[in-house]
Parts: structure tokens; C-alpha cells; sequence
């Protein structure tokens, strides 16, 4: 299995994007997306996690699915991801009321 930063660095090259345009596409630092291709933090040599927000934001870029890539991290605790859950609850909500609705009606049938 190829590891995450090898994924998205074939994801970028893939799209014929240089570090920078890639970055300013995702909204990250171009600094922040080498580290991320490289799996680790340069200043410890410690591997590097993004946030599930970041992680959203290389999906939207990339055009991948979530799923694709959450497999690669664990969320530090429930609570993470729980917010995590609600803030893009949030936007949806603003974006697309009746999607909103939607998915709300099938957590309370849940």
C-alpha cells in the first residue's frame, strides 16, 4: 500500500500542478504540502497528520472521495471527529438545505 504523501504527491503531478499552484488550490501552505508528501514534519522527522479538515480540502482539490483517504488516519479521540461532523453539517446546511434535511432525517430514523 502506498503511503499518503505518496498519494497525493501522484495526485498533484497527476494534474500537471507545481507545489505552489496545488497548494494555493488546496489553501495550505505550499511548506505545509511538502511536509505532507513527504509523511513527516521536517523540524523532527515525526510523521505528520492533517487535520480532517485539511484532508477535506486536498479531497475537494483532487477531486477524491473522503473515503479515500480517512483510512490513512485515526482522529487523537471521538470528540475530533464528532466535530468534525458537525461543522461540515454546518456548511452543508447553508449550501444545500434539502441535502441537510435529508441526511438529518436519517440520523433521527437511525
Amino acid at each position: 500500500m502506498i503511503t499518503f504523501g505518496e498519494l497525493i504527491f501522484t495526485e498533484r503531478v497527476r494534474r500537471n500542478l507545481s507545489l505552489r499552484e496545488a497548494a494555493a488550490r488546496i489553501g495550505i501552505s505550499h511548506t505545509y504540502l511538502a511536509s505532507l508528501e513527504r509523511d513527516c514534519d521536517p523540524r523532527t522527522g515525526n510523521p505528520l497528520t492533517p487535520s480532517p479538515d485539511v484532508l477535506l480540502k486536498l479531497c475537494n482539490a483532487y477531486g477524491l472521495a473522503y473515503g479515500e483517504l480517512a483510512h490513512y488516519f485515526t482522529f487523537v479521540n471521538e470528540n475530533d471527529m464528532l466535530l468534525f461532523i458537525v461543522r461540515q453539517l454546518r456548511a452543508l446546511r447553508k449550501k444545500n438545505k434539502k441535502r441537510y434535511l435529508e441526511i438529518m432525517a436519517e440520523i433521527e430514523l437511525g
